[in-house]
């Protein structure tokens, strides 16, 4: 399905063209979302529009909702199957049940996305692999790792690690990974398998990106990326040398702490219960452009 196709057939729900368009957005990359988020997608004021959005997803059952480590805030998963089957993904790994731990990656997916509506975002292994064939003509091989992760006899997956990849407008390939406590370890391992990929790239940017409370992962990032790509050696340190390669850690404003859920399951919360994000959650009265949302640190090239 084209993009197009995807928020027509969400909006005969009984939604706006741009109620289906977050929703499409939400379904492809997290499951999740916050009324923050719509808000900013939308380019609105958190207020009544907001709320009444996400009180008829509820009320319809779209979504259902979770109490959080903060005692008002509240994560919104999109789950019904039928919106799935209308972007035909009925069994998308995004509507299953979500584990506490992979909530505040995705959420830290979502705003990223979309803080980038120029960029085309990639999910799935078939709409990557066609679209960076485009960018850069490469053996299928060669653009993932696939040894990590096989199905059935004869079968093999590839991106396994389930990320979104952009392709910006001037054709620069762009990899995102949410660095949290958790995934340190498994980021030095997602750069073993995305090795191969960058060097047949022309153009990529490696964008790390943290919460505003986890600036303290940084070195063990810069390490692990320093240590990765000395091992790798040429041609991959030479895309490093001409600039064609880039690193940035990307800070985000927003903290996360506070929206890991208490249970597993959604709660009984009524609509409009989000009304009580922590301060600094909702958007100001004016939109914010996507570059203030974050504060961004560029490493052009990476000394041996």
């Amino acid at each position: 399905m084209t993009p197009d196709e995807r928020v027509e057939a969400v909006a005969k729900f009984g939604f706006s063209t741009r109620q289906a368009r977050f929703l499409v957005t939400v379904m492809r990359h997290s499951g999740v979302c916050l009324p923050r988020q719509y808000a900013a997608f939308s380019g609105i004021t958190y207020g009544q529009k907001t709320r009444a959005f996400f009180g008829k997803l509820v009320a319809r059952r779209f979504a259902s909702t979770c109490r959080c480590l903060h005692n008002r805030a509240v994560v919104y998963h999109v789950q019904h199957r039928a919106l799935y089957r209308a972007i035909d993904d009925p069994h998308s790994r995004l509507r299953r049940p979500v584990s506490a731990a992979s909530v505040v990656p995705r959420l830290m997916l979502l705003d990223v996305v979309v803080a980038s509506p120029e960029t085309m975002w990639l999910v799935g292994e078939e709409e990557k692999v066609a679209n960076l064939a485009e960018v850069a003509p490469a053996p299928v091989e060669r653009l993932s790792d696939p040894a990590a992760d096989t199905g059935p006899v004869g079968v093999i997956r590839r991106f396994q690690d389930h990320l979104p990849i952009g392709i910006e407008p001037a054709g620069r390939a762009v990899f995102v990974y949410p660095m949290t406590s958790s995934s340190v370890t498994q980021f030095r391992s997602f750069l073993r398998r995305h090795a191969p990929l960058f060097g047949s790239l022309p153009a990529w940017t490696l964008r790390v990106v943290c919460s505003a409370d986890s600036e303290h992962l940084l070195p063990s990032c810069r390490a692990a990326v320093r240590t990765q790509f000395d091992s790798l050696g040429t041609p991959f340190g030479a895309t490093l040398a001409d600039g064609s390669g880039r690193l940035e850690i990307q800070v985000l404003t927003h903290t996360y702490r506070h929206l890991i859920p208490l249970v597993a399951g959604p709660s009984d919360l009524l609509p409009g219960a989000e009304e009580g994000e922590q301060v600094g959650e909702r958007p100001s009265a004016r939109p914010r452009p996507p570059w203030a949302t974050s504060s961004i640190e560029s490493v052009d090239t990476l000394s041996p």
